[in-house]
């Protein structure tokens, strides 16, 4: 399968399926709204589950090396423990820095953590079964499905072609842009979105393991649903 197309093709390729399919997905369920219902969330995430799992697999097949460490190890705690410290890292140097630059550039006051964070677009919605539906999907799906993508196909397909900064920048970049017209709503959150891109690379090189990149994207999107809650709104 891998030998017809050199890899540079093959990266192209599976960027625009990738994109085609979510697009295209969200567009025919969309367009069928009054038709489903309340149903219509449902199995929209289930024809992404099925068809990112084709995708995945069709990437894997490309070259069966692609998803594997360049080292093999076993999980340890320590990766736990790195992840977790990075998520919080991440987290509040993403918050401070926009609060920073919000009161240099606007003379704005300082934002509420809540409010930060819900500028990346979690649906704000009434109907528990939507919301539920949302939450697994940003919180498992997207993380496994964005990180296999990213860091395990995209990183590995061009380790060797090109040092790792390059690597490192193709990668988060097109990681951002993708989540650009969506989610960001002005450089700073462009530029919030690509240091946590740049996070997620590092944590993958740096322990050799796709789970822990994928832990650490899921707390970091499971951070939408803790703040959506009404409990921790009193404490930001």
């Amino acid at each position: 399968m891998g030998a017809r197309l050199k890899k540079p093709l093959w990266v192209l390729f599976f960027f625009v399926m990738k994109i085609a399919i979510n697009e295209g997905i969200e567009f025919v369920f969309k367009m069928n709204l009054w038709n489903l219902g309340r149903q219509a969330d449902m199995w929209e995430l289930i024809v992404t589950i099925i068809c990112g799992g084709i995708l995945v697999f069709c990437m894997y097949k490309v070259h069966t090396k692609l998803f594997k460490p360049t080292v093999k190890r076993k999980f340890q705690l320590m990766d736990l423990i790195f992840v977790f410290v990075t998520y919080i890292a991440l987290t509040f140097s993403s918050y401070f820095i926009y609060n920073l630059w919000s009161s240099m550039a606007y003379g704005t006051g300082r934002s509420k953590l809540v409010d930060f964070f819900f500028r990346a677009g979690l649906p704000l919605t009434t109907d528990k079964y939507i919301f539920a539906l949302e939450v697994l999907r940003i919180v498992c799906f997207a993380p496994l499905i964005e990180e296999l993508f990213y860091r395990g196909f995209l990183n590995n397909l061009l380790r060797g072609k090109v040092n790792t900064f390059v690597r490192m920048s193709i990668v988060s970049i097109l990681f951002t842009a993708v989540h650009f017209p969506t989610y960001i709503h002005n450089w700073i959150q462009f530029l919030a979105y690509l240091i946590g891109s740049i996070v997620f690379f590092l944590v993958y090189e740096r322990r050799r393991s796709l789970f822990d990149a994928i832990l650490l994207h899921s707390l970091y999107n499971g951070l939408l649903v803790i703040l959506f809650i009404e409990i921790p709104r009193r404490f930001f």
